[in-house]
Formats: C-alpha cells, structure tokens, sequence
C-alpha cells in the first residue's frame, strides 16, 4: 500500500433475505472511530478476541485496548476445526484472515447457542470475501452484528499476500460484473502499491455484487452459487501444496481451470477464456498449478474419488452455465484431468551446445597446431591414460605397442 493513507469512510449493508449486515469500510483513522460505541450499543457482557497469534501485534494491542472500553476482553485462539466455546453472553469478535473468521463462525455458548458476532477483517481475500459471506459449507452461520473493514491493516501485508488477495475481486468480476473489468483492470498493478480508495472501491465492488446475488439467495443455492466459480479445484489444489500457498494462487488455476472445462464443451468462447488470463497477469496471480502438484491429484481430490464433481462453468463472462437448473454442473474426472494438464508449467528447453569450429591454420602461432575433433562418432578415438590414441590398454595394464 501506499505509505501516505488518505481517510477512507464508506458505510454500507449486506441484505441476504432476513439478514441485515451493516458494513462499514476505514482507512486512515484507525478503528477507533466509533467502534466502543457500537460495540456498547450490543450490550455484551464480555467480550472475546479471536485471533490468531501470527497477526501483528500492534494491531491486536490496539484492538484489545478499543474492546475493553467497551467490556471486559479475554483472547481466544482457535486450534483445528472444532468448535469454541465463549461464556454465555459473550460477544465474539473475530480478527484475522479467513481462517480467524471461520473459527469464530463455529462459536459456541456453554447452552448451544450462538453467540453475537463481530467481524474485523486483516486480509483481502476475507474483506472481499470471507467477511461478506453469510453462509457455511454445512449451511446458515452465525450473522454478524457488523463487519467493520479497516484497511489499515493490509499496509503490513507483504506484496505476494496483498496480490494473492485480489483473486476473490478477479472471480466476482469474472462470473458476476463483466462490466467492471475495463474499470478494474486498469488499476491492477502486478508489482502491487495500491492506494486506499483503489482498494476501497474493490471492497465495495464485491460487497454490492453478493449483495445482489444474496438478497434472495442468502446460503448460496441458487444465483449466489456463481460466487464458487473456481473454488473447489483451489482448495484441492492448496490442499496438495499446503497451506503456505496463498488463496488466491490457489485460486487462479482454479479460475482457469473452470475456463478450460467450459471451453472443451463449446460453452465458453476463446475470448473470454483469455480474459481470465490477462485479468490474472495484469494482477500478478500465479495460473499455473504450483511445482509438484500433478493434474491427476488435483482431478481426484475435487471428485473425491467419485467420478464426477460439481462446479460452476460459463457460457460466458458473467452468464453461469444452468445444469437442470443448477449452477453447479457435472464434470468428469478425466475431463477435468485434461483441462487441468493445460495448467502445468512448461519447462525451459536447453539450448544445444553448439560445437566448436576449428580455428584456421593461418591464424595460429608459428609452431603450434590445433587437433580438429572427428565429427564422425563412428571414427571417434579414445585417450587411454598410458596408451595412444585409439589403442586399448593389454591385459595387466600395459600398453600393446604391436
């Protein structure tokens, strides 16, 4: 980011059906303008901090210092995938990447319920995506009270995570807001460097294009479905590679790898494949599978071992394809296997050494000659250490001079 951050304040809401999500965007000032008050307005008990210990710590002191002006804060920190629980009355608040958010979805109440629940993203990918979603894998999840998205945070983000970030931005445009992609393009920077408002209006991009999708579609079975376009072969893919691989370099084969299955079956033109391609480079994301992950283990980690997956293919950009009226359309395992093979990285040939030519008699020192190699391979002669050239050694070693 920019080393100079001009304030930033936009405040919007997420409707997906019954659900209200007031969502507000900062930059500049902190998180310090007006989020005690809001929190107050909650009425909480307590309150816990989900975080993560990897994230800066002077973002969480000046967080934990905003939370206890509130109510008293106790620190959680989630371990694998099961789920927390935070005393009755709590509210949690959720600060972190995706994996944070995630983990803060799955609280609990010592009785079963679900606690109330703020969101305080730190990365790209969770403020133009995991923040803004409403709905898990198993189904509904927690509503947040407010998503509060503070930009401030991506300026201690090093360049490959800021870039990874823009993948969920790059899908929305790619399968919601085709119309967008001459205006985002045009502010994509591989080598990243992006100021506030830039990264405020993407935000706000992908904020009002699920906005859209969810307000009658909030657990993503319908039209918001487009939203998963490219997601399962990038979390098969960082499955294999590990969780080191950002997203969004997950992402980008995945991208690609959907826009490959769609053009093998005539739904997709070469036009539009390539501008999945040229939207990826101009933002600097990977689009190819990573070194050593193989097309066949991507193919079967999708399927599952099953012959078939389910995944969101288009007829072009911005039009899903409808599978008997579903988005998320068959795809064999071969034939997700060729379209992912178009991804492996193709490796520099080496160039031949050329032989040398002999130099000429005329240019050589008086006195001295050059031996010119036999390009014949048949005629090639041998240097035996001890013998002449093309004789062998006699047995015990001695040289046959007959």
């Amino acid at each position: 980011m920019s080393a100079h951050l001009s304030p930033v304040g936009i405040d919007r809401s997420l409707l997906a059906g019954p659900v209200h999500v007031p969502v507000q965007i900062r930059c500049g000032d902190g998180p310090s303008d007006g989020l005690p008050h809001l929190l107050r307005d909650l009425a909480p008990g307590r309150i816990v901090l989900v975080t993560d210990p990897g994230l800066p710590r002077e973002h969480a002191a000046r967080v934990l210092r905003l939370l206890g002006t509130a109510a008293p804060t106790a620190v959680l920190w989630p371990d694998g995938d099961g789920p927390l629980v935070v005393p009755d009355g709590a509210l949690a608040v959720a600060l972190g990447g995706s994996r944070v958010i995630e983990a803060a979805d799955r609280a609990r109440c010592a009785d079963g319920t679900r606690p109330a629940l703020v969101r305080l993203p730190t990365t790209l990918r969770a403020m133009t995506d995991t923040a803004l979603s409403v709905a898990g894998p198993a189904g509904p999840v927690a509503s947040p009270a407010l998503v509060r998205i503070d930009l401030d945070h991506l300026a201690t983000l090093p360049p490959h995570r800021l870039r990874a970030g823009l993948a969920p931005l790059l899908r929305t445009v790619l399968a919601v807001v085709p119309a967008s992609a001459g205006r985002v393009a045009s502010r994509l920077r591989p080598g990243g460097g992006y100021d506030p408002q830039t990264l405020a209006s993407y935000v706000s991009l992908c904020l009002e294009a699920r906005a859209a999708l969810c307000s009658h579609d909030p657990l993503g079975r319908g039209p918001a479905a487009a939203l998963r376009y490219g997601e399962p072969v990038a979390r098969a893919v960082r499955g294999l590679a590990g969780p080191g691989l950002p997203y969004g370099d997950a992402l980008g084969p995945g991208l690609r790898a959907a826009a490959a299955v769609s053009r093998r079956r005539g739904l997709l033109g070469p036009a539009d494949e390539a501008a999945h391609d040229e939207l990826l480079a101009a933002a600097g994301i990977a689009r190819t599978l990573p070194g050593g992950v193989c097309p066949r283990a991507v193919a079967a980690a999708v399927t599952g071992g099953r012959e078939e997956a389910r995944m969101v293919l288009l007829r072009g950009l911005g039009d899903p394809y409808a599978h008997h009226g579903s988005l998320l359309a068959p795809v064999r395992a071969e034939e997700l296997e060729a379209a992912l093979a178009e991804l492996v990285p193709v490796e520099p040939v080496p160039a031949e050494p050329v032989p040398a030519e002999p130099v000429p008699a005329e240019l050589l020192p008086a006195g001295r000659r050059v031996p010119v190699p036999d390009r014949d391979p048949d005629r090639a002669r041998v240097r035996v250490p001890g013998g002449r050239d093309g004789r062998l050694p006699a047995p015990g070693g001695a040289v046959s001079r007959k």
